[in-house]
């Protein structure tokens, strides 16, 4: 992505990049290859910053949250309800050797209460967008989202000014969007 990240399987040793991620394929979503994680990794880039807090909701493998902290993010919180997620989170995190400042929680993002953050994002489905979007009227934060259609884009971003919050920027890759807002 962008010459800069690259995500290789747990088997590969390393990539002609500044920044190689190693994920061990599983269940959990995001190895890298689907255009919604391409589109919030090559944003991941753009927009973290040396110590940044970042929240990941619903992060399954772990994959944002890790390339958040090798990016320079501080603290990270990384909440995922599904339970078999935990297992592969906790094995990406010790096959790119990151042990601190990232906290899995197993939890339903959408009761999740603390949107302290300097990032927040999402790479969930549109509906859970939706649900999400009047919390984020609570937070100063960056707001990244994705798992969202192109065809989805007029129906978040009605919800996003039915709250009074702006997208700021939009990007695609195929048939799919990230937005800030």
């Amino acid at each position: 992505i962008d010459d800069k990240l690259a995500i290789i399987p747990d088997w590969q040793d390393d990539a002609p990049v500044d920044i190689a991620i190693k994920i061990k394929p599983g269940m959990a979503f995001g190895t890298g290859h689907h255009e919604t994680t391409w589109l919030m990794l090559s944003q991941l880039i753009k927009h973290i910053k040396p110590g940044m807090s970042v929240l990941d909701l619903g992060t399954g493998s772990g994959i944002l949250s890790i390339a958040a902290r090798k990016l320079g993010a501080g603290k990270i919180d990384s909440v995922e309800n599904d339970r078999d997620c935990k297992i592969n989170f906790s094995e990406n995190l010790q096959l790119n050797q990151i042990e601190n400042n990232i906290h899995y929680h197993h939890h339903d993002v959408l009761s999740w209460n603390n949107l302290n953050y300097d990032m927040i994002m999402a790479n969930i489905n549109r509906n859970i967008i939706g649900e999400l979007i009047p919390r984020f009227k609570r937070t100063k934060a960056t707001v990244m989202l994705s798992g969202l259609l192109d065809a989805d884009y007029k129906i978040i971003k009605s919800k996003c000014n039915e709250n009074n919050l702006k997208v700021r920027e939009k990007y695609s890759k195929g048939d799919w969007i990230c937005i800030i807002i």
